[in-house]
């Protein structure tokens, strides 16, 4: 999905090997377009802080393996999954360290939207007025439904003008973007959006929030307490949360760096978090990650595609699909994190990548889940 913004961190580099289909920058997020100005921004921010990876924890091999693709992070948490197999490693860290996962919540977002359909409170082809009533009669999205939301076909412009003016300062500063923006302030946002026609995926942070702000609606509940008692209760996920504001955040909560090095802020965002606000570690990914292969997670039913965003990429309730390699995927990026999470249904092997660096994931996860970085 185009994103109309200056260069960001968001923009994976280009495939390093023959053959390896990276997901495209059409597709790539942060729970951020505005992520960090990578142009720009720099002479603000001082010299580039050089990285160093942290000391190797868990299975050797599999930190061997990683290491040389790792230019430029710092703690990193890794998974891999080969049927009942799971191999964690770390840098820095081990597979209970907490990162902030970026656009990946997106995905816990279609597991409730598919849990509220199970419950009879909403369905893919529910509009914006039918959920929202009479609050949404005048609004040029009323028509828009849950399924364009999710795969981020509504036409939905990808951020509201509030938030795009408060990146200005936010890029440069490395502050978060996000911060006190209310569930009622993201529907308000929405709502008054100017959309064009409904048509093929284009990538939506707005659509998404009001996406998951809808499932809290239906269900009468708020969207933080809806994501812990149906999901993250019930997958055992007890390292994971999503923080509404900083004074939610525990003691010591690790801060993440932008790609220059620079530290970054926490990005907690409250009505916004449907669309990456979650924390979650490597342990806890892996739960999430073997519940949607096993099929035990309501996200399961809503791989189907839905829209397509290119000639190999299909978008179904959330996750998306690299067509020609049958692997399902989800990345995310932060002001100080990047994360990724996908499996090939073909072999059946998973992948969980986690940093607290502003730089890509995408093409090494690729990479292992086509076999073309050994792991």
């Amino acid at each position: 999905m185009t994103i109309q913004a200056p260069p960001t961190p968001d923009t994976p580099p280009p495939a390093g090997e023959p053959g390896l289909s990276t997901p495209s920058r059409r597709l790539v997020l942060g729970a951020g377009i505005p992520a960090v100005l990578a142009l720009g921004a720099t002479v603000a921010l001082g010299a580039p802080r050089p990285a160093g990876l942290g000391d190797a924890t868990g299975d050797a091999d599999l930190a061997e393996a990683l290491a040389p693709h790792l230019k430029g992070h710092r703690r990193v948490a890794a998974a891999l999954l080969d049927g009942t197999d799971v191999r964690h490693a770390g840098f820095g860290t081990d597979e209970h360290g907490q990162f902030e996962i970026g656009s990946l919540s997106k995905t816990f977002t279609g597991a409730l939207v598919l849990d509220g359909m199970a419950r009879g409170e909403l369905a893919l082809d529910s509009t914006v007025a039918e959920i929202l009533g009479s609050s949404a009669d005048s609004s040029a999205i009323a028509d828009r439904t849950i399924a364009q939301l999710a795969s981020h076909s509504a036409g939905i412009p990808g951020l509201p003008g509030d938030v795009v003016s408060r990146t200005l300062w936010t890029n440069a500063l490395r502050k978060n973007p996000y911060a006190g923006f209310s569930a009622e302030d993201v529907i308000g946002d929405a709502l008054d959006s100017t959309p064009t026609e409904p048509g093929p995926a284009e990538y939506s942070n707005l659509g998404a929030a009001l996406e998951g702000q809808l499932a809290a609606y239906a269900a009468d509940t708020p969207w933080v307490d809806l994501l812990r008692s149906r999901l993250l209760e019930p997958l055992g996920m007890q390292e994971t949360s999503a923080p509404a504001s900083d004074a939610d955040l525990p003691d010591g909560a690790p801060r993440g760096h932008a790609a220059t090095g620079h530290r970054a802020a926490p990005w907690t965002m409250d009505g916004w978090a449907p669309t990456g606000g979650i924390r979650s570690t490597g342990a806890d990914l892996t739960l999430y990650l073997r519940s949607m292969i096993e099929g035990t997670n309501p996200g399961a039913g809503g791989l189907e595609p839905v829209a397509q965003a290119s000639d190999n990429v299909a978008v179904g309730v959330n996750w998306h699909v690299l067509v020609a390699e049958d692997i399902v995927w989800h990345n995310g990026m932060t002001g100080g994190f990047a994360s990724f999470c996908g499996w090939n249904r073909g072999t059946g092997r998973g992948v969980v990548l986690l940093t607290d660096t502003a730089l890509s994931l995408d093409e090494l996860a690729v990479g292992v889940l086509t076999g073309q970085v050994a792991s």
